[in-house]
């Protein structure tokens, strides 16, 4: 369910794409946030500072000609509606005590005109947490001529408080219209956020996915080549973008690889063909002679020497498969395949080489199994390796030849011995061409056989795995367990 998500989040083009999208929203982020400071935060600072200065002026009235005066001054600028020297937008209420502590004064923000929450608190006095020299938003009803309430509007408010009398002056300023604006330029900012995520998310999808598709060509490209076909090339979409001009640098190199292969292979086809004949009557010659001539040293050195060169014959062919191998050859011919059918084969054929050798023998069979294979190749893979286990296996030991199930419900075959085995650090060198271990030079052979079964497990896209045998680390006598591990067979859409 989230592989598809997890292939889109390594794709390295949707990447980039997010980080193009979260750089958009940052610069947004940025111009907005700097145009919300210039216009909403500068006009409520220009409306505070506004509000301190008037405070301020009607203080040192307060103070130098007393609270009559000043209730006078404030009943003037806040005049009804309609006077010259009014303004909208501004709200005073005064309120000071007489001589015998009656509380008096005004303004034109009437009590049924304000409130703070919806239950319409009716005194100024009771805004929450108003404290004197603070500023403090709230809102307040609109109502028409005939005192029907048409709305509220948000307004901010500083209070004062002179002491020790208790007088307070409280001056209000609509603010409604810099609150909208701001709303705007908060909501332009959200808009646009959204817009540059969807947009970016959409766009990555589309680029990666795209993307993802030539990089799939590139990557079967590969796994093609590496098998050995190398007729294959990457498709081009004549854009002359990066990717075109890759595949077209590819499928040029290929080609010339391809040349230098065919070439290679018509050498070696050709040197192949005029050494096997040479080499195949000499050890013809070399084998009629000795069974001609009566004196019994000369007999023998010719059958030496016939051995010999039947040693080379077959060394050189060895060469020659594991080339073509390693090229790709046959790959044509691998088919679906019971490998139970091959071991059983085998069994047959060497269960009694391992009665010769003193060796127990055991073949194992868990389950059905389905390979694509060639019979022959897969053949002469597992009679290299039981070979070398009989070879290397001393009297009174065990072989065992094992197919099972393994992790994937991929399929197994393995081979498993109780001979010296090999050192951990020569395992991975024992794959290679004509490497033998000190140990084994005494045994006849090429050191061509782990390395065709390398070459074959390699045009089967099967792993050649080598590790300790049922001794395990550390015995004198650890054995091997050689197996070629098969992939599944992918089911046809």
């Amino acid at each position: 369910m989230f592989a598809p998500i997890k292939r889109l989040i390594k794709n390295t083009v949707f990447r980039l794409s997010m980080v193009a999208a979260a750089l958009f929203v940052l610069s947004s982020l940025i111009v907005l946030g700097y145009i919300y400071f210039a216009t909403v935060v500068s006009d409520l600072n220009r409306v505070d500072n506004t509000m301190e200065l008037e405070i301020d002026e009607l203080t040192k009235i307060y103070e130098t000609l007393g609270p009559i005066v000043l209730n006078q001054v404030i009943f003037d600028r806040a005049l009804p509606k309609g006077a010259s020297n009014v303004d909208n937008n501004t709200f005073y209420v005064f309120e000071y005590y007489d001589e015998k502590g009656n509380a008096n004064g005004g303004g034109n923000l009437p009590a049924k005109r304000f409130f703070t929450d919806p239950e319409k608190i009716p005194f100024w006095r009771k805004i929450p947490g108003l404290k004197s020299e603070q500023t403090r938003e709230f809102e307040y009803a609109v109502t028409s001529a005939n005192g029907e309430e048409q709305g509220t509007r948000r307004a901010r408010g500083r209070l004062k408080e002179f002491l020790p009398s208790g007088s307070k002056l409280f001056i209000a300023k609509d603010v409604e219209n810099i609150m909208e604006a701001g709303e705007n330029v908060t909501r332009a900012l959200l808009f646009s956020v959204a817009i540059a995520l969807s947009l970016g998310l959409i766009s990555g999808i589309y680029m990666s996915s795209r993307f993802a598709r030539r990089i799939a060509a590139f990557n079967k490209l590969a796994t093609d080549v590496r098998a050995g076909d190398l007729k294959q090339r990457v498709p081009r979409n004549d854009s002359g973008d990066e990717l075109d001009v890759l595949a077209e640098h590819l499928n040029a190199m290929l080609d010339h690889i391809d040349t230098l292969m065919v070439a290679m292979r018509y050498a070696g086809d050709s040197i192949a063909h005029d050494l096997r004949s040479p080499l195949t009557r000499l050890h013809t010659r070399l084998a009629t002679a000795g069974s001609e001539v009566t004196d019994e040293i000369a007999k023998q050195a010719l059958y030496e020497a016939s051995n010999d060169a039947g040693d080379l014959l077959r060394t050189f062919e060895g060469v020659l498969r594991i080339a073509r191998l390693e090229a790709g050859e046959r790959r044509e011919m691998l088919v679906p395949l019971d490998p139970r059918l091959v071991l059983e084969d085998m069994a047959e054929l060497y269960e009694p080489s391992c009665e010769d050798a003193g060796l127990d023998f055991a073949l194992e069979i868990d389950g059905k199994h389905n390979i694509r294979a060639d019979r022959g190749l897969l053949s002469q893979a597992v009679s290299n390796l039981v070979e070398n286990a009989i070879k290397y296996t001393p009297s009174g030991g065990a072989i065992t030849v094992r197919l099972r199930k393994i992790r994937s419900g991929r399929s197994e075959i393995s081979i498993t011995d109780t001979g010296p085995g090999i050192p951990t650090n020569e395992r991975s060198r024992v794959k290679e061409r004509f490497v033998r271990l000190e140990k084994s030079r005494t045994e006849p052979g090429s050191g061509l056989g782990l390395a065709l079964v390398d070459a074959v497990a390699e045009l089967h896209q099967a792993k050649f795995e080598i590790s300790d045998g049922p001794g395990g680390e550390g015995n004198p006598m650890p054995g091997l367990r050689v197996a070629i591990i098969f992939p599944r067979i992918k089911r046809k859409k």
